[in-house]
């Protein structure tokens, strides 16, 4: 049974009040923020990670929710929203104000929306909450009570200050992919370097690995991240782009681990193209507002069973979404596009042929006579 939507049950109270949110670009109803990252910071802006980038393509956004004591009991929590990687970012002490109200909100898109969040791990509020922007070397983040509030760590040891060295020099090699515990007795599962389950594991047991160990699996929460990052290796500056792409033209995870298995990579710069290596070719998704187009690599004959690939792209006429163009390429070999082709010789030659023999039905004095017969029999 679903929840009632705040959106629905209150969009005439919003009306009162839309007029006057002039100092935001957009909005969104709290219930929809279940698909996006709520990250928070402190201080000012400039602590945000890459905020160069972030200033320039970000927009202020109003996160509307319900509060029964407020006046019009509409409450809008102002925020900065990064489209390019559907974040949310929102002051520490704006969310220590509003997060009780905010909470009730998002608790009714994860209850609306079970598959999406599901598969992305997400089972209350709080799995959307990121807090990894107020960590120092002295004090741990964590929700209590509808605020954030920090424990005091332990100081370390010169041990431990070695092994929180070895943990970093973990996560700063580039060839490192797959992060995780070696407790054989824990989850036994593989995360992404930025998954918030990495502050749980103690930096003895602590791993990084190019390849997946054996007996290991996928989080379920940075699954699809972590996805994307083998995916876009070594382009690891393209996965916010490529996860862009991806969500805008739903690409389910599933298909994303698909793709990985069989070995096919991909990378894009903007929003525009995506490129593709498939299992023998290149392909490229060109993007155009909702839809996309398929361009194959362009190639030379050489004989009737061997070719060269030339530079370019040709569009290849492929009908659908997405996910169907990306089924087409897992597909796609050179030997079978030679073995569509001959069926295609056939069935014209075949139909060349059924042709000719109407063609000498039709003007064979044999038939013409037998034609008659049969017309004449059959008004009888």
């Amino acid at each position: 049974m679903c929840a009632m939507s705040q959106q629905v049950l209150y969009a005439e109270l919003f009306k009162d009040i839309e007029y006057k949110l002039t100092n935001i670009d957009d909005y969104a109803w709290g219930e929809e923020l279940y698909e996006f990252p709520l990250i928070v910071y402190t201080k000012n802006r400039s602590t945000i990670p890459n905020y160069g980038r972030v200033c320039q393509e970000a927009v202020e956004v109003g996160l509307i929710t319900i509060n029964s004591h407020a006046e019009g009991m509409i409450e809008v929590v102002p925020a900065l929203y990064w489209p390019t990687n559907k974040n949310i970012y929102i002051k520490d002490d704006i969310f220590n104000k509003y997060w009780r109200y905010l909470r009730k909100s998002i608790a009714i898109g994860i209850e609306n929306n079970p598959e999406y969040c599901q598969e992305h791990g997400i089972e209350k509020p709080e799995d959307i909450v990121e807090l990894r922007i107020l960590r120092d070397y002295n004090h741990e983040p964590y929700i209590q009570g509808g605020k954030i509030k920090l424990k005091i760590r332990k100081q370390e040891q010169p041990k431990q200050t070695e092994l929180k060295r070895a943990r970093q020099s973990k996560l700063d090699n580039p060839k490192n992919i797959f992060f995780y515990s070696s407790n054989r007795d824990g989850s036994r599962q593989l995360h992404d370097k930025e998954c918030e389950v990495l502050a749980s594991i103690p930096d003895e047991k602590f791993m990084g690995s190019p390849d997946v160990p054996d007996g290991y699996i996928l989080c379920r929460k940075c699954k699809r991240k972590l996805l994307i990052r083998m995916g876009c290796y070594p382009n690891t500056k393209q996965i916010p782009t490529c996860s862009g792409f991806f969500q805008k033209y739903r690409v389910s995870t599933t298909e994303l681990e698909r793709m990985v298995d069989m070995g096919m990579t991909f990378h894009a710069e903007d929003m525009s193209v995506m490129t593709i290596n498939g299992i023998e070719d290149t392909w490229q998704l060109r993007a155009v507002g909702d839809r996309v187009s398929l361009w194959h690599n362009n190639y030379v004959k050489l004989s009737d069973t061997e070719r060269y690939i030339t530079d370019g792209f040709h569009d290849q006429k492929c009908k659908g979404n997405m996910t169907y163009m990306l089924h087409y390429i897992e597909g796609y070999t050179w030997k079978k596009h030679l073995e569509g082709e001959e069926q295609k010789k056939i069935k014209v030659e075949e139909e060349a042929h059924i042709a000719a023999i109407e063609a000498e039905r039709k003007t064979h004095w044999y038939y013409r006579v037998l034609d008659k017969i049969k017309g004449f029999i059959g008004r009888k």
